[in-house]
């Protein structure tokens, strides 16, 4: 098949990649002159593990290329679909802003040739049928398919999916569907289009939950002879609960989770439908950067003011580059507040970045300056550079009080607990745990 892909972030992007490696010839639109004359140098926008080997790839074949304009990818040849994955930010009351979804459908239904339209852009329950209302000669060949891709696998994501959701009215659009996915071996659950729409809702908003209940479990297991890790671990094995995403740490700051549980909650208030769990899960990871700060402040006897505080990884994670929703723009400020001397470090931002998301901070270069003199380190980003660090000569480097804060409880425990740091954790992490020697043969 010949297929657009409109919009070449982190969804557009991958997915025209994986589209081409599976034979289709895919032509990505990106309207940003600077991004497109790098997407055609084969130099992806975005940051994914791999992708711009697969991209650099694919280019190489000739099925994948870029335009600026969905007129320049249809002038020579029609296209058999239309794939739109443009941005829904969010709204300053929270909703979703659904401009670029709608001027790209626009688009999509002046194409001649009767292309599949495939919206995979995360829109509240209903869009689909009020986007048909105004575009009703796309009913028979319009699909809504959200994309359910994890940082940092995206492009296995969309090669070999866990389900395949597609929500039409028109049994021929899904067959084409089914065509454009032929590789994909997984379930498909195939419904209305508002159903959808509340699958992608829900399964974010669940997936929030998951994170904000392990913080939770984690202020139960502050002190004592809990063990938050040992906890995680024998809950999550549970096969009904499973142990992704059940992380105590920073809270969800990804792209994703934190303004699709804000754009639900408020499309449920539209329509008088409580929703307390979802409000209290959002509840609870807009407090984590509070609670990390105060973590700080109590451990550093109240006061902060004057006091160097290394923050370590800006990022929310070290496979996403995308920092607006990481907790650290959070933090920072907060330290700021205090009156902290703020320090920052990461290995994948340069000094400029740096610069920019943190313009207060004094930007670092190495990890270990970063560290040498400050009072207090914070890691924000599990960075394998922090996780095989030698902890047990960087904390000498530190200046009293010592306090290293793992809030991705990621550093390695009984190291920190051997060195003169006070070492605080996202629930308590218990300096070893051995098994108590064997009892000796009769």
């Amino acid at each position: 098949m010949r297929v657009a892909v409109i919009g070449q972030g982190y969804v557009g992007l991958t997915g025209a990649v994986a589209l081409a490696r599976h034979g289709h010839r895919v032509v990505g639109v990106e309207q940003d002159g600077e991004r497109l004359s790098r997407l055609r140098a084969g130099e992806p926008a975005v940051y994914e593990p791999g992708l711009a080997e697969h991209l650099a790839s694919v280019l190489r074949t000739g099925r994948l290329d870029f335009v600026g304009c969905l007129e320049e990818a249809t002038a020579a040849d029609p296209v058999d679909a239309v794939l739109l994955s443009v941005g829904t930010p969010p709204a300053p009351d929270g909703t979703a802003n659904l401009s670029h979804v709608r001027q790209a459908v626009r688009q999509a239904a002046l194409l001649e040739g009767s292309p599949l339209v495939v919206l995979k852009s995360t829109v509240p329950p209903g869009t689909s049928d009020a986007l048909l209302s105004e575009h009703p000669h796309l009913r028979e060949r319009y699909v809504y398919n959200p994309e359910f891709l994890n940082q940092g696998r995206a492009l296995d994501d969309w090669q070999a999916p866990a389900r395949t959701v597609v929500g039409t009215h028109a049994p021929a659009a899904l067959a084409r569907c089914r065509e454009l996915y032929a590789w994909v071996s997984c379930p498909w659950v195939t419904t209305t289009p508002a159903s959808a729409e509340m699958i992608k809702y829900a399964s974010n908003a669940f997936l929030a939950a998951k994170i904000s209940f392990a913080n939770e479990v984690a202020g139960l297991c502050a002190d004592g002879d809990l063990d938050i890790d040992d906890v995680i671990l024998g809950v999550g094995l549970d096969p009904r609960i499973g142990p992704a995403l059940l992380t105590p740490g920073t809270g969800f700051g990804d792209s994703c989770l934190p303004k699709d549980t804000v754009a639900l909650a408020h499309w449920a208030r539209e329509r008088n439908i409580d929703t307390p769990l979802l409000d209290a899960t959002i509840e609870t990871n807009v407090r984590r950067p509070g609670l990390l700060v105060r973590t700080l402040l109590e451990s550093a006897g109240g006061r902060l003011n004057g006091l160097h505080v290394a923050v370590l990884g800006l990022r929310y994670e070290p496979w996403s580059d995308d920092l607006r929703a990481a907790p650290s723009r959070a933090v920072i400020p907060l330290l700021h507040e205090h009156d902290a001397v703020v320090r920052v470090w990461d290995p994948a931002m340069t000094a400029e970045d740096l610069r920019r998301a943190a313009p207060r901070a004094v930007a670092h270069p190495s990890l270990a300056s970063a560290v040498s003199g400050a009072h207090a380190v914070l890691v924000l980003t599990a960075w394998p550079e922090l996780t095989g660090a030698d902890w047990e000569e960087l904390v000498p480097r530190m200046a009293e009080p010592r306090i290293v804060l793992d809030a991705k409880n990621c550093l390695p425990a009984p190291v920190l607990h051997r060195t003169p740091a006070l070492y605080r954790s996202v629930g308590n992490r218990r300096p070893s745990r051995q098994d108590p020697a064997p009892e000796p043969a009769a």
